[in-house]
């Protein structure tokens, strides 16, 4: 089994799916009620040929016997030949009709409303959430999940609803006329659906070890397929095709698992049909034999016999798809369990920034290494820490990796809850306004410019989809990405690729300062924006960093300190701590501090 897979942690609840998937169907209950009513109907209709049959042959013994003329029998036949054609036929094709056409709009608009719900509350789950998932995996479970609500709708439906109305009409049919015959069908009905359902829930667990390894799978090949480069450039495509190999093979062998226990199924079903149908046959001919039925009767019973049979397998084979379908919507239904860690205070208030003054007071934060480790084991990452930031002033953090730095623009973000303290936006507590007005209110530029697989225009019209066509292009000409879109064959309107792939760190860097003015916030992120660019061309990006400072209160996070010898003030961390501050100057003159051990070491390359 591949590693990190506990496969008990995904149990199934049927019940806890069938509550859920009741929450999106009561909306549309009337809907449902009429298509109910519907196959009523179509089960009462299916059942009228059973009667033609029997007065046909009723009234064909009674004519072989001479006690009705050819023109009496003729003409009841036709009789009810008509009447058969126009139920049969007629009504029973609009219903049909009907059924279906009210079925697809009730399953689209459910599929509908679980795939934006579900969309929208995974998106809206806390930071750490998403830390802790991997993409691929929850891809295959968000698409096969809501791909399989059609199916356990149709289960429902078209073999549980369908096949209980059968049932209780043939039950009900012969009973009227041999209960004997009725018993054993009501006795070979439940053995039946019994065997069925046991065998049928031992393949849940096996179904569910499947999906979860054929998950692991799909999370490897994103896995490769994003960081293809480094398998070429270490050229390990042996060595990844046998570790892919091996998960396959889990797989295969989960699948093999669940798919033999089917093989009990079909020989123990064709056993207990076959007692049952030979047990009927002998009572209801014995009591032919007696003068009690009539072969018209008996014709009907086993019309209605031979008619609920294949839908018991029906039912079986329904009930066996609802069974995958309930172990395949399982996964995605229990992210609605999800907890959001980071949540909206009550009648929280929208964040209103005039001057962008940032103020950090006796902040702590601690979280886990991983989520098994109980608190006493929890990692300490920012304690005390107080930053007086001003109107328009530019700050820079920095200090060793794992010194807090990221930490501190996460918690100012509001993307985790502080321990202690306060963090405060022109005297507004960031934990009592609401998060989407918190982030509407900063920009950012990242060290790493994650952009859609869409157009050139798109990604930087993302900050402000509002945005006027000449605000647009104001934030391209300040970027200087005008020439680098003139030259392209299809102008902004490129694709960029996955993540931005087809474009430079330095292009991909313009894209992000372009949105960074284009969302024109009081408050400026930079976060290592030049750290992954060869000199030049972070000499050319830092002239425009500089020129979208102005005016904003910036915070900057950078290891290369020659980017950021022109702050206003240095904060430097250490441990989570604020271990000095100052501008570049001051800490430079500083002798033994942890500055200017930090500039010294890159001054002299050793960094």
């Amino acid at each position: 089994m591949a590693r990190g897979y506990d496969l008990k942690k995904y149990e199934v609840n049927t019940k806890y799916n069938l509550k859920t998937l009741w929450s999106y169907l009561r909306k549309y209950k009337l809907l449902a009620i009429i298509i109910i009513l519907i196959a009523l109907a179509l089960e009462l209709t299916s059942f009228f040929d059973n009667f033609v049959f029997k007065f046909l042959i009723d009234k064909a013994a009674d004519y072989s016997q001479g006690l009705v003329d050819i023109d009496g029998f003729i003409s009841f036949l036709l009789m009810i030949l008509a009447l058969f054609v126009f139920v049969r036929g007629f009504i029973g094709a609009g219903l049909w009709y009907l059924r279906i056409k009210l079925f697809n709009r009730l399953e689209g608009k459910l599929m509908n409303d679980i795939e934006r719900s579900s969309f929208w509350h995974v998106l809206n789950l806390s930071y750490r959430y998403h830390l802790n998932k991997k993409t691929g995996s929850m891809i295959s479970q968000f698409t096969r999940g809501v791909g399989k609500i059609e199916g356990l709708l149709d289960s429902i439906m078209f073999n549980f609803i369908g096949v209980f109305f059968r049932i209780v009409l043939s039950l009900g049919i012969i009973v009227f006329f041999d209960f004997k015959t009725a018993l054993v069908m009501l006795i070979m009905i439940i053995a039946f659906i019994t065997s069925g359902i046991i065998i049928t829930n031992k393949q849940k667990k096996p179904q569910n070890e499947a999906n979860y390894r054929e998950d692991i799978l799909k999370q490897n090949i994103s896995d490769v397929y994003m960081n293809i480069e480094t398998v070429k450039y270490f050229g390990k495509e042996k060595k990844t095709q046998s570790y892919f190999a091996s998960l396959s093979n889990y797989l295969k062998d989960a699948r093999i698992k669940f798919w033999d226990i089917f093989s009990y199924y079909i020989g123990i079903q064709n056993i207990i049909i076959t007692l049952g149908t030979a047990f009927m046959f002998y009572f209801s001919f014995t009591g032919f034999v007696n003068g009690e039925l009539t072969l018209g009767t008996i014709t009907l019973i086993f019309s209605a016999v031979w008619k609920l049979v294949p839908q018991l397998f029906n039912f079986l084979h329904g009930y066996r798809h609802f069974i995958r379908c309930n172990v395949d919507v399982s996964a995605l239904f229990e992210t609605f369990k999800e907890k959001n860690e980071v949540v909206d205070v009550p009648n929280a208030k929208k964040l209103k920034v005039k001057d962008g003054k940032i103020n950090f007071k006796n902040v702590y934060f601690t979280y886990p290494v991983n989520e098994q480790l109980s608190k006493k084991n929890q990692r300490k990452v920012i304690k005390d820490f107080n930053l007086k930031i001003n109107k328009n002033q530019k700050i820079a953090l920095v200090g060793p990796s794992g010194g807090g730095k990221t930490t501190v623009i996460k918690l100012l973000y509001r993307l985790f809850d502080i321990d202690q303290g306060q963090i405060l936006i022109d005297g507004q507590d960031v934990s009592k306004v609401t998060q989407e007005s918190l982030h509407n209110n900063m920009s950012v530029v990242p060290q790493e410019p994650l952009l859609f697989d869409n157009t050139l225009w798109f990604n930087i019209a993302y900050a402000n989809p509002l945005a006027s066509k000449r605000a647009v292009w104001k934030a391209i000409k300040f970027a200087q990405l005008d020439k680098f879109i003139a030259n392209l064959p299809k102008k902004e309107k490129t694709i960029v690729g996955e993540r931005g792939v087809k474009l430079s760190g330095g292009e991909k860097q313009r894209v992000s300062i372009a949105r960074a003015l284009l969302a024109n916030k009081q408050i400026l992120i930079l976060d290592e924006a030049t750290s992954a660019l060869d000199s030049e061309t972070e000499r050319e990006i830092q002239n425009d960093l500089e020129k979208l400072m102005q005016g904003r209160t910036t915070i900057m996070i950078a290891h290369r300190l020659s980017t950021i010898m022109k702050a206003d003030k240095i904060i430097v961390l250490g441990n989570g701590k604020i271990v000095e501050i100052g501008n570049h100057k001051e800490l430079t003159n500083k002798r033994g501090g942890l500055y200017r051990r930090l500039w010294d070491l890159q001054m002299g390359g050793e960094l």
